[in-house]
């Protein structure tokens, strides 16, 4: 009988205590190569001139070594970024950067479903296998190395716009000022960010306590691993992104978890000033 979320949840909790969860996240690689290498097999053959990044960096991103969705998905999060920078950008050159690009699912797609605009893009990681691998498979973009705390390789104000997918989700609340204030930093005047969190979408991976947190208003942060690793996990109550994460900004819109991109977290577009 399958698990439940909080029975998971529980598990995960105990592993963090103990030490123990980096251990069993290599075992849960171990079984999701072994699930997807038929499934993999035929997606290579249907795409052939289709680079697929290595199993590693794609599980430390994605928790999945699934190239279908790892295809699907990315093709699917750049309309959503697309449309979000139709909205709220002006002008026909834009310069555009993923900050957590990971190895390219995203941004290997942007420059097509943006083909009515002559675009620059940027990619960048703090992690240096997935820069180096999307550097040698994915020409066209500058890919860049950043460290875990500011600042981001670009100068101030050069940027139209920077979007980050499930970043700020991996980060502590130490760090979650610092990194808003450097996104709007690399971003000119009339330039946005679009970001995702853990909102109420995700709810019911939260245990009793944490719930409670949660509605208060409050961070929750899931510790016990490597800040920035997807082990590392923060859930972002609506309020703390407008109250804290978003203050002294202009928010421009907020998608509830937007069932039509299948994108479960919340998606956040703002630009400077209040």
């Amino acid at each position: 009988m399958p698990l439940t979320i909080a029975a998971r949840q529980r598990i995960a909790g105990l592993l963090r205590k103990t030490g123990l969860l980096s251990l069993a996240d290599r075992v849960l690689l171990v079984g999701e190569v072994v699930a997807t290498w038929r499934p993999n097999r035929r997606f290579l053959a249907e795409h052939p001139g289709f680079p697929v990044p290595p199993i590693g960096p794609a599980f430390d991103a994605y928790n999945h070594t699934d190239w279908q969705q790892y295809h699907d998905s990315g093709a699917l999060h750049a309309r959503l970024v697309a449309q979000l920078m139709r909205e709220h950008l002006r002008g026909d050159r834009l310069r555009i950067c993923e900050w957590g690009c990971g190895p390219g699912r995203v941004i290997r797609h942007l420059r097509d479903v943006l083909a009515d605009r002559t675009v620059e893009l940027f990619g960048a990681d703090y992690n240096p296998k997935s820069v180096a691998w999307c550097r040698k498979h994915l020409p066209g973009i500058d890919f860049r190395a950043n460290g875990p705390a500011p600042p981001l390789p670009f100068e101030a104000g050069t940027l139209d716009a920077l979007y980050a997918i499930s970043v700020f989700t991996h980060l502590s609340a130490e760090a979650h000022r610092p990194w808003i204030e450097e996104l709007f930093r690399v971003v000119g005047d009339s330039g946005i960010v679009i970001f995702t969190t853990h909102g109420d979408a995700c709810l019911d991976r939260l245990l009793p306590h944490e719930q409670q947190q949660y509605r208060s208003g409050e961070l929750v942060v899931r510790g016990g691993a490597v800040e920035g690793s997807k082990c590392f996990v923060a859930y972002h109550p609506p309020q703390y992104v407008r109250q804290h994460l978003l203050r002294g900004a202009r928010l421009l819109a907020h998608l509830p978890s937007p069932a039509a991109y299948q994108m479960v977290q919340d998606v956040w577009v703002a630009r400077k000033g209040a």
